[in-house]
Formats: structure tokens, C-alpha cells, sequence
């Protein structure tokens, strides 16, 4: 079943990275298209609603871990979302280094909206696949995942 898997020179498609980056990118623009069409969010938007909902009160070094984004990048989207009345900055009460940042109503009506139409989204990509194989599924994209954390030499 797996035979080019074994041949000295692999196509491209049977690498694992090319397969993740090609779904990858073709669920990114399935999400953008809904979230665009439904809401007028970037997926970068939705992805930062979503983190400040699970980690409320999280520095912008946690969420910039937990999205895999670099901090400056970061500091650009939530000041854009600032101005589009989605997210808003304090003063952080001991640290002047660091804002507080906190939802709007308004990003939390979209989460609202969105979320019915996300969560169909979720189940429709995995309707046709066992509960068994969706673990088998986590748990070798979390053995990848740990894997790509190495930077030594193959």
C-alpha cells in the first residue's frame, strides 16, 4: 500500500510536510471563505478570538505561543483589531511593558454568530472518519508536532 514510500527517491506527495502544508492551505481557504463571507475576519482574526476566549487575560507572549505567531506580527494584528472595535487594551496594573487585552461585545457577538457555522464546518471534515481513526490521527500529528521541535541534524 505504502510501497513509494520505500523507493530510494520519493515523490513530493509522499512526503508528510508537503501532504500537511497542501491540506493545510486548502482548509485555510475554506475557513477564510466562510469567514470572510459570513463576518469580514481574517482567519488570523477568528484564530485570536478563539485563544482570548480559551486563555482570557493570556500576555501577548502567551497567545503568540499558543497561535505559533511572532510577537511583532502579533502586536500588528491586535492593534488592526483595535481599531475594527474587536479587542481592547488596558494598562497593565503592574507591568507598564504590558497591555491587558480583553474582547469587545462586538467580537464576542461574531464568536457568536460564527461559531454554529464553524463548529458544522468541523464536523463535516470529519463525518467520514471514525472516532478511533480521528485519535490515531492526534496522536500521530502530536508525535510530528514534537518531532519538528528538533534542530539537530537528520
Amino acid at each position: 500500500m505504502l510501497d513509494h514510500l520505500k523507493t530510494p527517491l520519493r515523490s513530493l506527495t509522499s512526503f508528510v510536510t508537503f501532504r500537511l502544508a497542501r491540506t493545510q492551505n486548502k482548509l485555510n481557504a475554506q475557513a477564510i471563505f466562510f469567514l470572510k463571507s459570513e463576518c469580514g475576519l481574517s482567519l488570523v482574526e477568528w484564530r485570536i478570538i478563539q485563544l482570548m476566549r480559551l486563555f482570557e487575560g493570556a500576555s501577548m507572549s502567551k497567545l503568540a505561543q499558543e497561535v505559533q505567531i511572532d510577537k511583532g506580527q502579533l502586536s500588528r494584528k491586535i492593534s488592526v483589531m483595535v481599531s475594527k472595535g474587536l479587542v481592547r487594551t488596558e494598562p497593565h496594573e503592574t507591568d507598564h511593558r504590558q497591555q491587558k487585552l480583553s474582547l469587545t461585545d462586538k467580537a464576542l457577538d461574531i464568536n457568536a454568530q460564527m461559531m454554529p457555522i464553524m463548529q458544522k464546518r468541523q464536523d463535516q471534515l470529519v463525518a467520514e472518519v471514525t472516532p478511533e481513526d480521528l485519535e490515531v490521527f492526534f496522536n500521530v500529528l502530536t508525535a510530528i508536532e514534537k518531532a519538528s521541535e528538533f534542530r539537530d541534524a537528520p
